[in-house]
């Protein structure tokens, strides 16, 4: 990935930093995305001092993405890659008891970011006919069970949206997968989780690494999978 310029979304999360680590290290050029600049400047201040990018904007609002991406492209020079690791969790609550608010921020942080990064990114990578998207997304998106269904609902539109991407710009260069996380080692998680599941936990930098090879040429035949990573869970 020598030079090559890669878009992190959520750059300041547990996923997000362990996939700019790895990046960094086969040489991609980052570009770290997040609501808060002063979180990214504090944990990559050693690299934005080295020539990457940092900015801090609201990644639901295409429009403040679609201008981060052309301000990206017009100092870069290209855009390669975009990892999208920005989602999140709301679960606990029955369909009866689940309301439209609750579904609707499972939808932005979830879908419309995804949506939104897309957009942004999509045309820059077919007119160079060449680009990787991956997705976060989870195993949750697969089926539903209860007390997830605004958690699950929108990771299963997430999948659906890869799905129907792929298909659509397979013969332009471009391949758009996403990888389906189990329960996630993060210090967030180990706070309600026993000593036996902690233990079953999926390290950051496995997803990492399963994410590098999808933004690798090493995937170059791979466009809309779904990867699965569960380690022994």
């Amino acid at each position: 990935m020598r030079d090559r310029v890669a878009i992190i979304t959520g750059a300041s999360g547990n996923v997000g930093a362990a996939v700019a680590t790895t990046l960094l290290a086969e040489g991609a050029k980052l570009v770290l995305l997040d609501r808060s600049h002063e979180k990214l400047v504090a944990h990559y201040e050693a690299q934005l001092s080295a020539g990457h990018l940092a900015f801090g904007i609201d990644l639901s609002d295409e429009a403040q993405v679609r201008g981060v991406v052309t301000e990206v492209v017009g100092k870069l020079g290209r855009v390669d890659i975009l990892v999208n690791t920005v989602g999140g969790y709301l679960g606990g609550s029955t369909v009866a008891d689940t309301d439209w608010a609750a579904v609707e921020k499972m939808l932005t942080l979830n879908l419309k970011v995804a949506h939104a990064t897309t957009r942004a990114v999509l045309p820059h990578l077919v007119s160079q006919r060449s680009g990787k998207i991956v997705h976060v997304a989870s195993l949750a998106g697969l089926a539903g069970s209860a007390g997830e269904s605004a958690y699950a609902g929108a990771k299963a539109a997430l999948l659906r949206m890869v799905e129907s991407l792929a298909h659509e710009v397979k013969t332009s260069g471009v391949q758009v997968n996403a990888v389906l996380p189990g329960t996630i080692d993060t210090p967030q998680n180990r706070a309600w989780m026993s000593s036996e599941a902690a233990a079953l936990a999926i390290d950051p930098k496995a997803i990492a690494d399963v994410i590098a090879f999808l933004a690798s040429d090493a995937s170059r035949a791979v466009t809309g999978a779904a990867i699965k990573i569960t380690g022994a869970q």
